[in-house]
């Protein structure tokens, strides 16, 4: 089972930001930038896992200085969209030109903020509900096609891919009205696996390598990045 594309597959690599502060700091979301774009990303994500929005907002501003035309990302992992509403409108309007938020839950309501930039959004996501099914499963992507552009689901837990049966369900939920995104456990080997049923790929661990020399902190492996982004890229229905 296939359905139509409803748009070009898209390869974002997600960058792990680490402290601004220290050894790297921002030149670690720069490198990670440079290595993903010039090896056919489409963009990239930015995310903190431990980091405030006012440190990643300053990360971004770095990378969207030097990078003006790329499409960047950003999920502030510290700002409930649900419970903390006031907190994620400030920290996107800290970020110009931003093209994508990501969220992990999804909102009951259309967030207010400006209409170009992309809201991708948790459905049966990692840690929130990965196990959805049935009717919890329907009302999920129900919810997706009314209040994000991007439906965003994974398997359950960092660095596991979701079983086949889920995206089937998730993208005949969908009916096509947005696109749908992976955003764990994909890699160069089973990518083609998902290609037919997937949109938009989020891709963190599968294309890393720890540098010792530097702390030990994440950085993309170019020809991971480039043999990954062919696949997705060259793919015909």
């Amino acid at each position: 089972m296939m359905w139509a594309t409803i748009s070009d597959k898209k390869f974002y690599p997600v960058i792990h930001c680490i402290d601004p502060y220290e050894s790297q700091g921002n030149g670690h979301a720069l490198q990670n930038t440079r290595i993903a774009i010039g090896n056919n990303a489409d963009g990239v994500f930015l995310i903190g896992h431990r980091l405030n929005f006012s440190e990643l907002c300053g990360i971004y501003e770095n990378v969207r200085k030097n990078f003006p035309g790329v499409w960047i990302g950003i999920n502030f992992l510290d700002i409930s969209p649900i419970k903390n509403r006031p907190t994620l409108h400030i920290a996107v309007k800290s970020c110009p030109g931003l093209n994508a938020l990501w969220i992990d839950s999804m909102p009951d309501e259309r967030l207010d903020i400006p209409s170009s930039i992309q809201v991708f959004g948790g459905v049966a996501f990692k840690y929130k509900s990965p196990n959805l099914t049935g009717d919890a499963l329907f009302q999920a992507c129900t919810k997706a096609i009314k209040f994000v552009d991007v439906a965003t689901t994974s398997g359950d837990k960092t660095g596991s891919p979701p079983n086949i049966e889920k995206l089937i369900v998730i993208k005949s939920n969908l009916a096509n009205s947005i696109p749908l995104a992976v955003a764990s456990g994909v890699d160069e080997d089973n990518v083609s696996d998902f290609i037919p049923f997937v949109d938009n790929f989020l891709v963190a661990s599968s294309i890393t390598e720890r540098k010792p020399e530097y702390n030990n902190q994440e950085y993309f492996v170019p020809e991971k990045v480039k043999h990954l982004a062919h696949k997705i890229h060259s793919w015909k229905p």
